[in-house]
């Protein structure tokens, strides 16, 4: 459910204070003894190097170097603070995170019981499955169009397409291949309409595979605008891969696309 995604951002948070806590620790134990003040005149600003623990100045210096390593250990300091703060707070909400949440109540109902309930929010599987079943007719194909079976059964139009198609099949993420989609005035068939779960958004991936070909690039510009003139930004709603003759497919980049975008 999307509110186990939200302990997860909590626990990805909290991992990450942990890291800057121990990094910023071991920087600060490189820096020099004492701390900087400034003193402020009409015309310019005198530095000095104090004593942790006194409330005089200290001794006046004029190296540049000392004068922002002093400057980086307040800030440091001060990032420890409030770092070892959100820390405590972080682990004070996981821990009382409970177990059980709203979204959970329904599923463990017996399914006579189901069948006779409105549920707040359908758990993931039954929502993926009527997002699945909900029937759309994709472009087709041509007798002269190569033949590409993907592992899901379906038959795609490139080598590349069906590596897609069988990263997100084995990935269990859920997928319609050219599902046809309105935007603006033009029906444009998306190589590949996902369902984002973390969200449960439609997101949309392309695959523009002959970008050495003019015609094929100029097509490609005109989609990408069009995506984008119409409110379906790339990035947020839409993501892509590119490919040309001399250029495969790079699958590290559909792989990082697919583990921060995707999921």
């Amino acid at each position: 459910m999307r509110v186990q995604t939200l302990k997860q951002e909590l626990l990805n948070r909290y991992q990450w204070i942990c890291r800057i806590i121990i990094y910023y620790q071991e920087q600060l134990e490189q820096l020099p003894e004492g701390k900087l003040r400034i003193q402020h005149n009409s015309k310019s600003s005198s530095y000095y190097q104090a004593d942790e623990n006194r409330r005089d100045n200290g001794t006046l210096i004029k190296d540049k170097h000392l004068i922002h390593q002093l400057a980086q250990k307040n800030y440091i300091k001060t990032v420890l603070k409030a770092a070892e703060a959100e820390k405590k707070e972080l682990k004070r909400l996981i821990d009382r995170y409970p177990e059980q949440t709203i979204e959970d109540i329904y599923g463990t109902i017996n399914k006579e019981r189901q069948s006779l309930i409105t549920p707040i929010e359908l758990p993931d599987n039954e929502f993926i499955n009527n997002w699945l079943s909900k029937p759309y007719k994709g472009k087709g194909f041509g007798n002269g169009d190569p033949y590409y079976m993907t592992l899901k059964g379906e038959r795609v139009r490139s080598k590349s397409e069906q590596l897609i198609a069988d990263r997100l099949y084995n990935k269990n993420i859920p997928y319609k291949y050219e599902c046809p989609l309105q935007v603006g005035k033009y029906i444009i068939h998306p190589d590949f309409t996902i369902l984002r779960m973390s969200d449960r958004e439609e997101v949309y991936l392309e695959n523009f595979g002959r970008m050495d070909d003019k015609e094929y690039s100029d097509s490609t510009l005109w989609k990408i605008n069009h995506y984008s003139l119409n409110g379906l930004l790339f990035g947020e709603r839409v993501f892509a891969t590119f490919e040309s003759k001399d250029k495969p497919l790079d699958v590290r980049v559909l792989d990082r696309i697919i583990e921060q975008q995707l999921r």
